[in-house]
């Protein structure tokens, strides 16, 4: 029984490191993570983020959303005219943590709805990736603003009256075309997990 459980462990374990990889390698690859169209980023990290935590649990999805998140603010620094508030972790890591903590929760709430895990999957994939931009958007809203980040007086991007329908017009298109994409890619990467989860048990 003991043997089982340490094998558990590490099984998870490699499992975590592969997905935190691949978080690495779509944060910094070009084109990978973030899909640049206009100017402005379809991202498509939180998927496995998500995974993760619906695979893992909760601690393991803590971890991959907080590896999302340092990652995001790293990169901002590293495009500081165009993502300058997201150097703040309140909003690069927080909202992207919290995702990873509540998959689990919100699909086991889902299962409990519908009554089949199968239906929950893309649900959950959905519901935290729509409140992955209800989050960060009114965030972003308000950090660029108010220049609450670092290095705000060399923040090149303009942060005019129009912002507001600026972060609108991102929610509709690409918040939209991110739960979509989360749904696609993300429900038979999950079933199939699950599958191979359920026949070690």
């Amino acid at each position: 029984m003991k043997k089982t459980l340490v094998n558990e462990q590490i099984r998870s374990m490699i499992f975590a490191g592969i997905l935190i990889a691949l978080i690495l390698l779509m944060t910094f690859i070009p084109q990978l993570g973030y899909i640049t169209i206009n100017a402005v980023p379809i991202t498509i990290i939180h998927i496995p983020v998500i995974i993760g935590g619906l695979i893992l649990g909760r601690k393991y999805g803590l971890i991959l959303g907080i590896v999302f998140g340092f990652g995001s603010m790293v990169r901002s620094f590293m495009e500081y005219s165009l993502y300058a508030p997201f150097t703040n972790p309140l909003l690069s890591v927080l909202p992207r943590a919290f995702i990873g903590f509540i998959a689990a929760d919100i699909q086991s709430s889902l299962t409990k709805l519908f009554k089949k895990e199968r239906l929950a999957v893309p649900f959950t994939l959905g519901v935290v990736t729509l409140i992955h931009s209800l989050i960060v958007l009114p965030l972003l809203y308000w950090f660029g603003t108010t220049g609450f980040f670092f290095f705000n007086s060399e923040f090149i991007f303009t942060v005019e009256s129009g912002l507001f329908g600026f972060i609108w017009g991102i929610f509709v298109a690409n918040s939209l075309l991110e739960i979509l994409l989360a749904v696609l890619i993300g429900s038979p990467i999950v079933y199939v997990l699950k599958i191979l989860q359920d026949q070690q048990k």
